[in-house]
């Protein structure tokens, strides 16, 4: 059959060679046990049937290598680069026996010059001549078997599938069947040579001789030595190679012709049985054994040689349980640092967890002694932290000193202490060895931890009698030392964590200000204290996750800036701001104050930012409250001083001299300053009508016979007050200076009685002396003329007449009571309130018991619309993202209006809710962005907002709905 592959042009030889490969693809692990046995059976094979060792070498390489053809090419010479004969073939390739190929032509050929294993992948495709065979050659490895130092021929396994793949175990066993092929085919050589001519017998002995003396492996023909019974009692050494003396430590010299118990006294008495069986039965032995003497491990092929000879081939194979004892070994230390690490790992508290490691690793390694330390080298202390001991030992003194141990001290700074014998380690000095013996420490082992070059921790085995380390338990101590320091250390950190996690706890939640913290690339909230639900009136949960939760409450008008300040705190910028929110819990609007920072991590990144935040709606308030006030100061005060001025002056006028002037302004001034302590008292209030009068008169009269006060008790209000109080002060000045009061015998009646007049309620006062002194003609008029008359009428909207009788003063006073300040109260104005900017509903429609359905795929356009309805009085439903949640919602919700926003998640506007509301009678408006052609016919008398559209517009539009 002919191949139908198409080759291509052909590459260079590099290009079809994929050794490399080897290492990098998976490897099933080494089957040694198998292998052996291959090895035995070549071994019976050259024994038994010489000739036949190769062919059995290649059905050997296609079992060990599960390859689909195997063989055996040797080179011959024949043309420029001579010739490659199959002296052995088996699988698919079995019919090419035989065959033969020029060296240049084949893989075999590159195989011998490069004097390497290789592996190639479709080979045809750079060596012609293999394009025609069938099945296909996909893979082929190859290794040189060498005679007499040089490469004579090729062991090569084939794989004829696509999927056929050979591994780096494939080159290893091909490699170790190739020494084999090349010793038997060297013997077969001497063999066949020696059937042709006998002259070419001592060429193939000689032969032989280099093969039995250049081998890697050792060889023996050993004769059995039986008692007189016939039984095996011990063998004897006929011949041995050179390479004897690398397995068993004695040249072949030494041993050739004696005895084994001779050689080896005290050997142990399995191997005359082993070599006894093989002579008895016939049958090959292979084994595996560990020679002390030697410290080797070897491989032992026995097979018989006829009579009670027998031969031994020995094979090194220490390198290889070496490893696998190393890997057994490693397997066991990982194993037991699982449990090590599963078991310390559950600890919280680090002196349980450094108890608990000391105790598994003294179980684990037998120790008499376990420890752990904490070093302080500047103080030259360390301290034992706990032990696990024998019970009878003695426990550590709780302290020891570094200079008690000066070696030891010393390489604690420099590497792992490990003494087998303490007392004749030469490392140690003899003040160590003293120290040492005396806490009964014949062999230790102590793990050092440092940090910045001085040990820090360190964990530690010791036994009572010396004690040879291995390199297994070594690296064992080490790695749990490092383990349950770095345990440690989590749990002390875990310890902190917590401590400082509770601390800012309770610093939270006892912190009138809210405390937050978000993750810095999305924004979300991560932590809110409780100080967040007074602030905001939503538990704080409801601001966890998105910030959206969180900036939907700031009111339209500052959500920007108040987001763009996050966005500056991520950036490494602390950000003071302040900015609106509409409490969920009221309604109410309020002024938060944010103090937003970023928050570094470890490596200086901004991975979170923390923030704080304060209710300062009173002191906003208070501070615009402060301004109102600062002006009405200035105002009132102007407005007294124009009093005082006035009052000033007119005192001048009526005054004879400087004396009468001060007596007259003092007199008017503390009337003044009466009517603001009157005024003062209660803000807002005024004054009662008998508490003025009762307090002018009574200070100038002599004695409360000499007047008389008839009237109801009546309200005054503070501008009343104000200006009654200086009237009535400048009639009982001058009934004292000239009326009733400068006598003895004269007297005063005020009266009082409000009347009706013109529909309004007014208050009529009368104020009459009698028996006042004579006086002459009244020549001028005076302040208290000017108040009564003038003022009065002018601020208090009545009349006042004043006339001097024989009798004395008389004077009637009428005015309306109405309200009216006075310059001289102390009452506050109303305080500021705060302005919720577009979502500020003050003054709006009231829409109390309506039900509005919002309908808003934007979730800060829903938020602001349904707070503005809200703020309106009205009840919302929704807002609803889509028409699916909307729908849903009409099934057990009834709204009275509703607001629609036509493009819900985009393609195009939508109109199934719109039908649906219309089909039940709920008046409903649009919001869009869209043109009035979008919407259908039947649906054109529907109020359209276009997007954006202030929020109070919205609210007039339900309103008339």
């Amino acid at each position: 059959m002919t191949s139908t592959a198409n080759p291509g042009p052909v590459p260079k030889v590099d290009d079809v060679l994929i050794t490399a490969e080897l290492a990098n693809r998976p490897s099933r692990p080494p089957d040694y046990e198998r292998e052996n046995g291959a090895l035995g059976l070549l071994a019976q094979e050259m024994a038994a049937h010489p000739r036949g060792v190769l062919q059995k070498c290649a059905e050997l390489v296609m079992e060990l290598c599960h390859a689909d053809s195997a063989g055996i090419s040797i080179l011959e010479p024949e043309g420029a680069g001579g010739v490659l004969r199959w002296c052995a073939a088996a699988g698919v390739f079995a019919p090419n026996l035989h065959g033969t190929m020029p060296a240049e032509a084949s893989p075999c050929g590159t195989v011998m010059e490069r004097n390497c294993v290789l592996l190639f992948d479709k080979a045809e495709r750079f060596f012609p001549s293999l394009r025609g065979v069938e099945p296909r050659i996909y893979e082929n490895l190859l290794t040189p078997w060498h005679a007499e130092g040089r490469a004579v021929g090729t062991l090569w396994a084939i794989k004829h599938t696509p999927d056929g793949r050979f591994d780096a175990e494939d080159a290893r066993i091909l490699q170790s069947l190739a020494r084999f092929a090349a010793a038997a085919f060297q013997i077969t050589s001497a063999l066949d040579e020696a059937a042709v001519e006998r002259s070419a017998l001592r060429e193939s002995e000689q032969k032989f001789r280099t093969l039995f003396e250049e081998m890697d492996e050792g060889f023996a023909v050993c004769e059995l030595v039986r008692d007189d019974a016939g039984h095996p009692v011990d063998f004897r050494y006929i011949d041995l190679n050179p390479s004897i003396v690398h397995h068993t430590g004695m040249a072949p010299e030494t041993l050739r012709g004696r005895r084994a118990t001779e050689a080896f006294p005290g050997r142990d008495p399995w191997y005359v049985e082993t070599y006894a069986q093989v002579v008895d039965s016939g049958q090959s032995v292979l084994e595996e054994h560990y020679f002390e003497h030697v410290d080797r491990w070897l491989r032992i092929n026995v097979f018989p040689r006829g009579g009670d000879r027998f031969a031994v081939l020995y094979s090194d194979i220490t390198d290889r349980k070496r490893v696998e004892i190393v890997l057994r070994q490693s397997e066991q230390r990982q194993a037991f640092l699982l449990r090590f690490t599963d078991a310390i790992r559950s600890e919280s508290d680090e002196q349980a967890l450094i108890k608990r490691a000391v105790q598994l690793l003294a179980e684990e390694l037998l120790a008499d002694r376990c420890y752990a330390t904490r070093h302080n080298p500047t103080a030259d202390l360390t301290n034992v932290l706990c032990e696990v001991r024998a019970p009878d030992m003695a426990p550590l003194p709780a302290t020891l000193r570094f200079t008690d141990f000066p070696e030891a001290g010393r390489q604690t700074f420099e590497k792992t202490l490990v003494y087998d014998d303490t007392a004749n380690d030469p490392t140690l000095s003899e003040a160590d060895k003293t120290a040492l013996k005396s806490m009964g420490v014949a062999a230790l082992l102590s793990r050092p931890l440092r940090r910045d070059g001085a040990p820090i921790f360190a964990l530690g085995v010791t036994s009572k009698v010396p004690r040879r380390w291995t390199s297994a338990e070594i690296a064992l101590v080490e790695e749990a030392a490092e383990r349950a320091w770095e345990a440690a250390e989590r749990v002390r950190g875990e310890g902190a964590l917590r401590n400082s996690e509770e601390r800012f706890r309770q610093f939270a939640d006892a912190s009138a200000a809210g405390l937050w913290i978000r993750e810095a690339n999305s924004l979300d909230m991560e932590f809110a204290s409780p100080a967040i639900a007074a602030i905001y009136g939503v538990q704080p949960d409801a601001l966890l996750g998105d910030v959206k939760r969180w900036a939907v409450m700031v009111v339209p008008d500052d959500r920007d800036e108040a987001v763009a300040c996050l966005e500056a705190a991520r950036t490494g910028q602390t950000v003071v701001h302040e900015f609106r929110i509409k409490r969920s819990s009221d309604g109410a609007f309020r002024w938060i104050r944010n103090t937003d920072f970023p928050l570094e991590d470890a490596t200086g990144q901004f991975q979170r930012i923390g923030g704080i935040a304060e209710d300062v709606t009173e002191a906003k308030l208070a501070v615009d409250h402060q301004g109102v006030l600062l002006l009405e100061l200035q105002h009132r005060v102007r407005n007294i001083m124009a009093m005082i001025r006035s009052m000033t002056r007119r005192s001048a006028d009526g005054a004879a001299d400087v004396n009468e002037y001060g007596n007259l302004l003092e007199g008017r001034l503390l009337a003044l300053a009466r009517v603001q302590a009157l005024l003062t008292r209660q803000v807002n209030t005024g004054g009662s009508l008998r508490d003025i009068v009762e307090s002018e008169v009574s200070a100038q009269a002599s004695g409360g016979g000499q007047y008389e006060l008839v009237g109801p008790d009546v309200q005054l209000s503070p501008k009343a007050v104000e200006v009654l109080t200086l009237a009535l002060h400048e009639l009982s000045t001058n009934a004292l200076k000239y009326g009733a009061l400068s006598v003895p015998e004269g007297r005063l009646r005020v009266e009082w009685a409000p009347f009706e007049k013109r529909g309004r309620t007014w208050l009529a006062i009368d104020w009459a002396e009698a028996g006042a002194p004579a006086r002459g003609p009244v020549t001028r008029r005076g302040f208290g003329s000017d108040l009564i008359e003038g003022r009065i009428p002018y601020e208090l909207g009545g009349t006042g007449r004043l006339g001097i009788e024989p009798g004395g003063a008389c004077c009637r006073l009428e005015f309306p009571l109405k309200e009216g300040e006075s310059i001289l109260e102390t009452d506050a104005p109303t305080p500021t309130a705060v302005f919720g900017g577009t979502l500020d509903m003050t003054g709006a429609p009231d829409l109390t018991g309506c039900n509005v359905l919002v309908v808003e795929d934007d979730y800060y356009i829903a938020g602001d619309t349904a707070a503005a309805l809200r703020g309106a009085g009205a009840t919302v439903l929704g807002p609803c993202p889509n028409e699916e949640a909307t729908l849903d919602l009409l099934k057990t919700a009834m709204p009275t209006h509703a607001v629609l926003d036509l493009n819900l998640g985009g393609g195009g506007p939508r109109f199934a809710i719109a039908h649906a509301l219309k089909e039940r009678g709920v008046p409903f408006i649009f919001l869009t962005g869209y043109d009035p052609d979008a919407v259908p016919a039947d649906l054109a008398e529907v109020v359209r907002l276009q997007k954006p559209v202030p929020l109070s517009n919205i609210v007039k539009a339900v309103a008339l709905l």
